[in-house]
């Protein structure tokens, strides 16, 4: 079985069932969240790793995933693993969570999609009992920090750049800070 197939095999099994459910609840239409990746920590993750947006893609399901095909996701997998964080510990998820409509051309994240965006994660964050940091991945994320604290005080909120090629190339440092940031964040949540 390939590691999709034990995906969708795994869809509504634990730690993620709940999670999944509550995608399911939240998609409505032509409006669909991507569901948890079901080898993740689930609802046993102390650590959330907050992304911007879903990768224009058209298979299905999606998942948020580390091992998804993008550049994105493969930077960011390469990351966790030289920061020892466990991803039985991890869960990603985006700040404006819905999946891209294919037929229209890409869109800014706008204010009023990062105010949709934190009240689903405000769901997500009270659906999480053992998460004790959370880690801003770029601009567009680090933008929602003001409301994240003020919903889960107690978080260690953590700011990094974000895992993208296009950012990682602008300076030689940024590689570096993602790595120590994500070290920082298994270190917080297994103190």
């Amino acid at each position: 079985m390939n590691i999709q197939d034990t995906r969708r095999h795994r869809l509504y099994s634990q730690p993620v069932g709940s999670l999944n459910k509550w995608v399911d609840a939240r998609s409505l239409g032509a409006r669909r969240l991507p569901y948890f990746d079901p080898l993740d920590g689930g609802v046993d993750a102390s650590v959330l790793i907050l992304l911007e947006s879903p990768a224009r893609d058209c298979s299905w399901p999606r998942f948020v995933s580390r091992d998804n095909t993008g550049p994105s996701q493969r930077n960011l997998k390469r990351f966790l693993e030289q920061a020892c964080l466990v991803r039985e510990q991890t869960i990603l998820w985006n700040l404006y969570p819905w999946l891209p409509d294919l037929d229209s051309p890409a869109e800014a994240i706008t204010r009023s999609k990062i105010i949709e965006g934190v009240t689903l994660l405000k769901e997500v964050m009270d659906l999480l009992p053992r998460l004790r940091v959370l880690v801003l991945a770029g601009r567009v994320a680090q933008r929602a920090a003001p409301e994240i604290k003020q919903h889960g005080p107690e978080l260690s909120l953590l700011a990094m750049p974000h895992p993208s090629p296009l950012s990682i190339c602008q300076h030689p440092d940024v590689a570096a800070n993602i790595v120590t940031t994500l070290t920082r964040a298994a270190s917080v949540a297994n103190a």
